[in-house]
Order: C-alpha cells, then structure tokens, then sequence
C-alpha cells in the first residue's frame, strides 16, 4: 500500500509542518510499502525545504514533493477578507496532483496543526461507498447548518483530515465549485474552505469516529457539561471520551501547538514526544508576553495538583 498524504503550509508555520510530517512518517513507515507527502509550498524557503527533505530521508521508504502554487494562490485565491492565511485554499488544488502522479487513488489531506499518533491505514482501504471523502463533524455542526443552509440529513465535518477519494473529487469537479461559491457568499462563510466543502460536497461525506480528528476544544475534563453546550452533537461522550485518551490524530485546530495552555495532557504528551524524535526538537517554547508565561505556570501547577497527566497516562496504558 501506497499512503499518500497532502499538506499545505508556508514558511511561517514550517516548524508545526516539520513536527506534523515526522508524525507521519515515524507512524506510517513502518506499515506501508511507500509514503509520500505532497506539500503544497506557499512560500517555504529552500533551506526549509532540504530540512524537511533531510527529515524524510531518515525513512527508507518515505518521499517528500513540493508544489508550489504561490503564483496559482495570487491569481486564484478567492476575494474574501477573514482572519486566515491564503493557505487554507491550498488543498482545493488537489486534483492536479494526478496528473503529475499516476495510480493516485487514496489521498488524506492533514492540516498542519495536528500530530498523528497511531497509524491510519484504514483511511486508504476503508470502503467510502462512492462517496468523495471521510471525515470527522465539528463542534460547530448544528450552527453552521443553519447558517449556510446545509440539509439536515447533512453533517458539518472539520475538514483538518479529509480522506478523500481522488477520482470522484475529480468528477465531482469539486476544486473549481467550492472556490466560486467561496467568491459567491464572502460574507457569510467564518471558515470559508471547510464551509464551503461542507455546503458543495454535504452529500459527499462519510463520517468518522473522532479519534481521528481529535480536536483541543473536544479535548475537556468535563466531556458531558461540554455536550450540554452543544446541540444535538454527533458523537456520544463515551465515543469522545475513547478518543480523548486514545487519538489516532490530536489536532490543535488554531492552537499553538507550541503553547500547551488549554491543551489537555494527552494533546500535550503527544506534542513532546513528536518534537523530541522530529529534526524540530531544538526549538525553544517562546512567550508571547509575561501574561502568557504567568499563565503556563499556573496551569502546570493545577495540573500537577490535580493529577492530570497521571491520569491520562494510566487510561492510555489501560
């Protein structure tokens, strides 16, 4: 089995990139005849570039392309003023990778603020029924529904791990459709890629168990007082209680994960460990301000006294 994965990043977020791919090889070398990680470059420098080269090289069986589409972005990228990086359109240039690479069948796009931690073979031999991709719902489900009108027997997925069947995004002629109704409702969309995905492609999507995508903001102490604030949510809390102690992808979903204020004990083991084996792992933790240092103090303490990490690692052992 050939695992194909895609990741969009530009030089600023290169070190998440370095520390998200080392995850991935280091968990799926060893279970696939051949990995490949298709980066779309949106401005990663070359000595960036032959450090994350040199990182693959440490796997036999491993091999990193680039894709610039720099360029492609400037003349493409949709007109909509938001808070996030033009790179977050990158993956909607997925279906020029064929071209390029013959016999691409299974393609698992990761964004890359998240670590992988356990292999993920199912994405590529899971049977998708003819659909176009798998993914894990948000907690944003029932808002988003109602605001961009998507159909109840829908869900709104967080599209950080898409596993998607490249044959049928191609027929689907998905690329060119998300990006104009991204154009056509600039105002209404607050994550205008994965809104968009979730309106074009809601039919589209089978649903995975949470354990791959766990997300920081699932990622809580008191799982049923979070379910109480979330409507009608997809998973049950002992489904994201499994997940919380056993993820196969700990996403940090717009947290650094370079800060471990907020993220829970497991999230932030996951990170440590990742970094310490990465090319990454001389990278120093630096403080926004004195506000933040105060705060990763205190939160250490508390987890100290309370017992945190002990806990999550006794349940993840069990």
């Amino acid at each position: 089995m050939t695992a194909d994965f895609l990741l969009v990043s530009d030089d600023k977020y290169v070190k998440n990139l370095g520390i998200c791919t080392y995850s991935v090889l280091h968990n799926m070398c060893p279970v696939a005849e051949k990995v490949r990680i298709f980066v779309m470059d949106c401005g990663i420098t070359e000595a960036n570039r032959q450090r994350l080269r040199a990182q693959a090289a440490r796997f036999d069986n491993a091999e990193m392309i680039f894709y610039d589409i720099d360029r492609k972005l400037n003349a493409v990228v949709p007109k909509v003023k938001t808070r996030w990086h033009r790179a977050i359109y990158g993956r909607l240039f997925l279906n020029e990778l064929p071209a390029l690479y013959e016999g691409m069948d299974r393609l698992v796009y990761l964004d890359c603020d998240l670590l992988m931690d356990s292999p993920v073979t199912e994405l590529f031999t899971m049977d998708l029924g003819g659909k176009c991709l798998a993914a894990v719902t948000d907690a944003d489900n029932a808002p988003r529904k109602r605001v961009l009108g998507i159909p109840d027997d829908c869900d709104y997925i967080n599209s950080g791990v898409l596993a998607i069947d490249v044959a049928r995004w191609i027929e689907l002629d998905a690329s060119r459709r998300i990006i104009e109704y991204i154009n056509s409702f600039p105002d209404a969309l607050l994550y205008p890629d994965q809104d968009a995905i979730n309106y074009v492609l809601g039919h589209e999507i089978v649903i995975l168990p949470p354990e791959y995508n766990m997300m920081w903001m699932l990622c809580e102490r008191d799982i049923p007082k979070m379910l109480a604030r979330i409507p009608d949510f997809y998973y049950t809390a002992d489904q994201l209680r499994y997940a919380l102690f056993h993820p196969r992808v700990v996403h940090f979903a717009g947290h650094n994960m370079w800060s471990f204020d907020g993220i829970t004990p497991v999230a932030a083991s996951v990170f440590k460990k990742y970094r310490a084996l990465s090319d990454w792992r001389d990278e120093k933790r630096r403080f926004g301000s004195a506000g933040e240092f105060v705060r990763f103090c205190l939160t250490s303490v508390k987890r100290a006294v309370y017992g945190d990490y002990r806990q999550a690692n006794a349940v993840r052992r069990s």
